[in-house]
Protein backbone atom coordinates (compact mmCIF):
# COMPACT_ATOMS: atom_id res chain seq x y z
CA UNK A 1 0.00 0.00 0.00
CA UNK A 2 1.47 3.43 -1.22
CA UNK A 3 2.22 5.87 1.69
CA UNK A 4 -0.02 8.54 0.06
CA UNK A 5 -3.01 5.48 -0.01
CA UNK A 6 -1.99 4.89 3.68
CA UNK A 7 -2.04 9.07 4.74
CA UNK A 8 -5.33 9.26 2.72
CA UNK A 9 -6.74 6.34 5.22
CA UNK A 10 -5.00 7.82 8.68
CA UNK A 11 -6.99 10.95 7.32
CA UNK A 12 -10.11 9.52 6.97
CA UNK A 13 -9.86 7.82 10.32
CA UNK A 14 -8.83 10.64 12.52
CA UNK A 15 -11.69 12.44 10.78
CA UNK A 16 -13.90 9.49 12.09
CA UNK A 17 -12.54 9.25 15.73
CA UNK A 18 -12.58 13.06 16.37
CA UNK A 19 -16.66 12.98 15.28
CA UNK A 20 -17.02 9.64 17.49
CA UNK A 21 -15.03 11.83 20.36
CA UNK A 22 -17.57 15.36 19.61
CA UNK A 23 -20.67 12.42 20.40
CA UNK A 24 -19.45 11.49 23.63
CA UNK A 25 -18.07 15.28 25.03
CA UNK A 26 -21.66 16.70 23.63
CA UNK A 27 -23.51 13.92 25.55
CA UNK A 28 -21.37 14.03 28.58
CA UNK A 29 -21.71 18.26 28.33
CA UNK A 30 -25.58 18.71 27.57
CA UNK A 31 -27.25 14.99 27.86
CA UNK A 32 -26.19 13.33 30.96
CA UNK A 33 -27.10 14.21 34.44
CA UNK A 34 -24.11 16.54 36.38
CA UNK A 35 -24.32 14.24 38.89
CA UNK A 36 -22.54 11.19 37.20
CA UNK A 37 -19.10 11.26 36.62
CA UNK A 38 -17.91 10.87 32.92
CA UNK A 39 -15.58 8.57 33.63
CA UNK A 40 -17.62 6.34 35.86
CA UNK A 41 -18.92 2.99 34.73
CA UNK A 42 -22.74 4.14 34.44
CA UNK A 43 -21.96 7.07 32.61
CA UNK A 44 -20.27 4.45 29.90
CA UNK A 45 -23.61 2.18 30.19
CA UNK A 46 -25.75 5.16 29.39
CA UNK A 47 -23.54 7.03 26.42
CA UNK A 48 -23.40 3.59 25.33
CA UNK A 49 -27.23 2.61 25.70
CA UNK A 50 -27.90 5.91 24.22
CA UNK A 51 -25.70 5.36 20.80
CA UNK A 52 -27.12 2.03 20.46
CA UNK A 53 -30.89 2.91 21.40
CA UNK A 54 -31.14 6.14 18.70
CA UNK A 55 -28.36 4.54 16.51
CA UNK A 56 -30.39 1.96 15.56
CA UNK A 57 -33.48 3.66 14.95
CA UNK A 58 -31.76 6.75 13.52
CA UNK A 59 -30.30 3.85 10.44
CA UNK A 60 -33.30 1.89 10.50
CA UNK A 61 -35.59 4.36 9.37
CA UNK A 62 -32.89 6.12 7.65
CA UNK A 63 -32.15 3.54 5.32
CA UNK A 64 -35.43 1.88 5.44
CA UNK A 65 -36.80 4.91 4.18
CA UNK A 66 -34.12 5.51 1.43
CA UNK A 67 -35.10 2.03 0.14
CA UNK A 68 -39.05 2.59 0.42
CA UNK A 69 -39.01 5.98 -1.15
CA UNK A 70 -36.70 4.77 -4.02
CA UNK A 71 -37.62 1.46 -4.94
CA UNK A 72 -41.16 1.87 -4.06
CA UNK A 73 -42.74 5.36 -4.72
CA UNK A 74 -40.19 6.84 -6.97
CA UNK A 75 -38.90 4.00 -9.34
CA UNK A 76 -42.36 2.79 -8.53
CA UNK A 77 -43.39 0.71 -12.02
CA UNK A 78 -39.87 -0.68 -12.25
CA UNK A 79 -39.56 -2.13 -8.52
CA UNK A 80 -42.23 -2.53 -6.90
CA UNK A 81 -43.20 -6.52 -5.44
CA UNK A 82 -45.69 -7.76 -7.48
CA UNK A 83 -46.22 -10.14 -4.42
CA UNK A 84 -47.24 -7.15 -2.14
CA UNK A 85 -50.76 -5.36 -2.51
CA UNK A 86 -50.92 -1.66 -3.48
CA UNK A 87 -51.51 -0.16 -0.08
CA UNK A 88 -49.41 -1.41 1.98
CA UNK A 89 -49.16 1.08 4.72
CA UNK A 90 -50.88 -0.96 7.52
CA UNK A 91 -47.69 -3.63 7.00
CA UNK A 92 -45.80 -0.49 7.34
CA UNK A 93 -47.19 0.86 10.43
CA UNK A 94 -46.90 -2.49 12.25
CA UNK A 95 -43.06 -3.05 11.07
CA UNK A 96 -42.04 0.21 12.14
CA UNK A 97 -44.08 0.35 15.69
CA UNK A 98 -42.14 -3.75 15.89
CA UNK A 99 -38.92 -2.36 15.43
CA UNK A 100 -39.06 1.13 17.15
CA UNK A 101 -40.28 -1.08 20.61
CA UNK A 102 -37.82 -3.64 20.19
CA UNK A 103 -34.57 -1.35 19.39
CA UNK A 104 -34.22 0.33 22.73
CA UNK A 105 -34.67 -3.06 24.40
CA UNK A 106 -31.90 -4.66 21.74
CA UNK A 107 -29.87 -2.17 22.85
CA UNK A 108 -30.02 -3.04 26.99
CA UNK A 109 -29.19 -6.30 25.83
CA UNK A 110 -26.04 -5.29 23.71
CA UNK A 111 -24.67 -2.75 26.56
CA UNK A 112 -22.51 -5.04 28.15
CA UNK A 113 -20.55 -6.44 25.08
CA UNK A 114 -20.07 -2.64 24.36
CA UNK A 115 -18.77 -1.79 27.94
CA UNK A 116 -16.80 -4.70 27.40
CA UNK A 117 -14.98 -3.35 24.36
CA UNK A 118 -14.95 0.44 25.57
CA UNK A 119 -13.14 -1.29 29.22
CA UNK A 120 -10.57 -3.26 26.65
CA UNK A 121 -11.82 -6.59 27.43
CA UNK A 122 -12.13 -7.36 23.36
CA UNK A 123 -9.34 -7.30 20.86
CA UNK A 124 -10.67 -3.91 19.35
CA UNK A 125 -7.77 -1.37 18.69
CA UNK A 126 -7.23 2.08 17.72
CA UNK A 127 -4.28 2.76 15.87
CA UNK A 128 -3.65 1.61 11.92
CA UNK A 129 -0.02 1.16 12.38
CA UNK A 130 -0.81 -1.62 15.19
CA UNK A 131 -1.68 -4.29 12.58
CA UNK A 132 -1.55 -2.47 9.40
CA UNK A 133 -3.47 -1.30 6.05
CA UNK A 134 -3.36 -4.95 4.69
CA UNK A 135 -4.66 -6.59 7.78
CA UNK A 136 -7.49 -3.71 8.04
CA UNK A 137 -8.31 -4.42 5.11
CA UNK A 138 -8.55 -8.29 5.15
CA UNK A 139 -10.24 -7.95 8.44
CA UNK A 140 -13.66 -7.06 6.48
CA UNK A 141 -14.27 -10.43 4.51
CA UNK A 142 -12.61 -11.71 7.87
CA UNK A 143 -15.31 -10.15 9.47
CA UNK A 144 -18.04 -11.18 7.25
CA UNK A 145 -17.24 -14.75 7.14
CA UNK A 146 -17.21 -15.34 10.50
CA UNK A 147 -20.58 -13.35 11.58
CA UNK A 148 -22.07 -14.64 8.47
CA UNK A 149 -21.39 -18.39 10.10
CA UNK A 150 -22.26 -17.58 13.56
CA UNK A 151 -25.63 -15.77 12.65
CA UNK A 152 -26.21 -18.84 10.40
CA UNK A 153 -26.77 -21.22 12.95
CA UNK A 154 -28.35 -18.95 15.96
CA UNK A 155 -30.60 -18.38 12.78
CA UNK A 156 -31.20 -21.67 12.07
CA UNK A 157 -31.77 -22.76 15.86
CA UNK A 158 -34.58 -19.64 15.84
CA UNK A 159 -36.98 -21.80 13.54
CA UNK A 160 -37.06 -24.74 15.91
CA UNK A 161 -40.20 -24.64 18.26
CA UNK A 162 -40.40 -22.95 21.05
CA UNK A 163 -38.10 -20.27 20.22
CA UNK A 164 -39.68 -19.69 16.86
CA UNK A 165 -43.11 -19.62 18.09
CA UNK A 166 -42.51 -17.01 21.23
CA UNK A 167 -39.26 -15.24 19.76
CA UNK A 168 -38.62 -15.36 15.83
CA UNK A 169 -42.46 -15.76 14.47
CA UNK A 170 -42.71 -11.95 15.33
CA UNK A 171 -40.10 -10.83 12.42
CA UNK A 172 -42.17 -13.48 10.25
CA UNK A 173 -45.39 -11.48 10.71
CA UNK A 174 -45.58 -11.02 7.06
CA UNK A 175 -44.72 -13.83 4.52
CA UNK A 176 -43.68 -11.25 1.63
CA UNK A 177 -41.43 -8.27 3.00
CA UNK A 178 -40.77 -4.91 2.88
CA UNK A 179 -37.64 -2.27 3.88
CA UNK A 180 -39.44 -1.80 7.20
CA UNK A 181 -39.11 -5.69 7.84
CA UNK A 182 -35.68 -5.55 8.38
CA UNK A 183 -35.99 -5.10 11.89
CA UNK A 184 -39.18 -5.66 13.20
CA UNK A 185 -37.62 -8.14 15.94
CA UNK A 186 -38.64 -9.72 18.98
CA UNK A 187 -35.87 -7.72 21.10
CA UNK A 188 -34.39 -11.14 22.15
CA UNK A 189 -34.45 -12.19 18.23
CA UNK A 190 -32.30 -8.71 17.41
CA UNK A 191 -29.93 -9.14 20.29
CA UNK A 192 -29.17 -13.12 19.35
CA UNK A 193 -28.62 -12.20 15.67
CA UNK A 194 -26.71 -9.10 16.70
CA UNK A 195 -24.24 -9.98 18.95
CA UNK A 196 -22.06 -11.98 16.87
CA UNK A 197 -20.55 -9.08 15.61
CA UNK A 198 -19.27 -7.87 19.13
CA UNK A 199 -18.02 -11.56 19.46
CA UNK A 200 -15.94 -11.31 16.40
CA UNK A 201 -14.35 -8.59 18.49
CA UNK A 202 -13.45 -10.71 21.59
CA UNK A 203 -11.33 -13.03 19.55
CA UNK A 204 -10.26 -10.97 16.44
CA UNK A 205 -8.11 -7.93 16.16
CA UNK A 206 -10.60 -5.38 14.65
CA UNK A 207 -10.06 -0.96 14.36
CA UNK A 208 -12.63 0.27 15.94
CA UNK A 209 -13.47 2.95 12.88
CA UNK A 210 -13.70 0.21 10.59
CA UNK A 211 -15.84 -1.80 13.15
CA UNK A 212 -17.98 1.45 13.18
CA UNK A 213 -18.30 1.30 9.18
CA UNK A 214 -19.52 -2.14 9.01
CA UNK A 215 -21.85 -1.81 11.91
CA UNK A 216 -23.26 0.76 8.68
CA UNK A 217 -23.12 -1.85 6.39
CA UNK A 218 -24.63 -4.13 8.37
CA UNK A 219 -27.78 -2.23 8.93
CA UNK A 220 -27.66 -1.07 5.05
CA UNK A 221 -27.14 -5.08 3.91
CA UNK A 222 -29.70 -5.93 6.51
CA UNK A 223 -32.65 -3.63 4.81
CA UNK A 224 -31.67 -4.68 1.44
CA UNK A 225 -32.49 -8.53 1.83
CA UNK A 226 -35.95 -7.50 2.74
CA UNK A 227 -36.98 -5.30 -0.06
CA UNK A 228 -37.87 -7.89 -2.47
CA UNK A 229 -35.36 -5.96 -5.47
CA UNK A 230 -33.12 -8.43 -6.44
CA UNK A 231 -29.86 -7.86 -8.59
CA UNK A 232 -27.74 -10.69 -7.58
CA UNK A 233 -29.70 -13.97 -7.15
CA UNK A 234 -27.51 -15.28 -9.98
CA UNK A 235 -23.92 -15.15 -8.15
CA UNK A 236 -23.24 -18.12 -6.58
CA UNK A 237 -21.81 -17.00 -3.23
CA UNK A 238 -24.13 -13.98 -2.17
CA UNK A 239 -27.18 -14.50 -0.04
CA UNK A 240 -28.74 -12.30 -1.70
CA UNK A 241 -32.27 -10.51 -1.41
CA UNK A 242 -34.04 -13.27 -3.69
CA UNK A 243 -32.60 -15.70 -1.40
CA UNK A 244 -33.68 -13.60 1.75
CA UNK A 245 -37.19 -13.34 0.48
CA UNK A 246 -37.90 -17.60 -0.38
CA UNK A 247 -36.50 -17.87 3.56
CA UNK A 248 -39.60 -15.13 4.43
CA UNK A 249 -42.06 -17.63 1.68
CA UNK A 250 -40.46 -21.34 3.14
CA UNK A 251 -39.39 -20.74 6.45
CA UNK A 252 -36.97 -23.61 6.31
CA UNK A 253 -33.93 -22.31 3.76
CA UNK A 254 -31.77 -19.93 3.32
CA UNK A 255 -30.59 -19.01 6.89
CA UNK A 256 -27.38 -17.11 5.61
CA UNK A 257 -26.67 -13.62 6.09
CA UNK A 258 -24.39 -12.73 3.71
CA UNK A 259 -23.72 -16.30 1.93
CA UNK A 260 -24.90 -19.29 0.71
CA UNK A 261 -21.97 -21.43 1.82
CA UNK A 262 -23.56 -22.86 5.10
CA UNK A 263 -27.14 -23.36 3.58
CA UNK A 264 -24.96 -25.16 0.78
CA UNK A 265 -23.15 -26.92 2.72
CA UNK A 266 -25.58 -28.19 5.65
CA UNK A 267 -28.88 -29.13 2.60
CA UNK A 268 -31.12 -25.94 4.12
CA UNK A 269 -30.18 -23.82 0.65
CA UNK A 270 -32.97 -23.10 -1.98
CA UNK A 271 -31.89 -21.07 -5.39
CA UNK A 272 -33.39 -17.44 -5.14
CA UNK A 273 -34.66 -15.37 -8.40
CA UNK A 274 -33.01 -12.35 -9.47
CA UNK A 275 -35.78 -9.89 -10.05
CA UNK A 276 -34.00 -6.93 -12.29
CA UNK A 277 -30.58 -6.17 -14.03
CA UNK A 278 -28.42 -4.40 -12.24
CA UNK A 279 -26.53 -1.77 -14.62
CA UNK A 280 -29.55 -1.56 -17.15
CA UNK A 281 -32.53 -1.61 -14.23
CA UNK A 282 -34.61 -4.45 -15.89
CA UNK A 283 -36.88 -6.47 -15.20
CA UNK A 284 -36.12 -9.92 -15.33
CA UNK A 285 -38.93 -11.76 -16.81
CA UNK A 286 -40.87 -14.21 -14.72
CA UNK A 287 -38.49 -13.21 -11.83
CA UNK A 288 -41.62 -11.89 -9.71
CA UNK A 289 -44.65 -14.22 -9.83
CA UNK A 290 -48.00 -13.57 -8.23
CA UNK A 291 -48.50 -16.21 -5.24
Amino acid sequence: VSTQSTGEINFFIGHMECIVQSCIDFLGEHIVPSCLDAHSLWFRILVNYLLLSVGGIFFYLLFSSCSFFYFYKWKREIYYPKTLPSDISLQIKTEIGIAVKSIPLMAILMCPFTVLVQLGYSKMYYNVQDYGILYMILCVPMYLAVTDMLIYFIHRSLHWGILYKYIHKLHHTYRYTTPFSSHAFHPVDGWAQGVPYYIFTFFFPIHHVLFLLLFVFVNFWTISIHDQVDFFANTWVLNSTGHHTVHHTDFKFNYGQYFTFWDRLCGTYREGSQTHNFVEGTVVLDAQKED
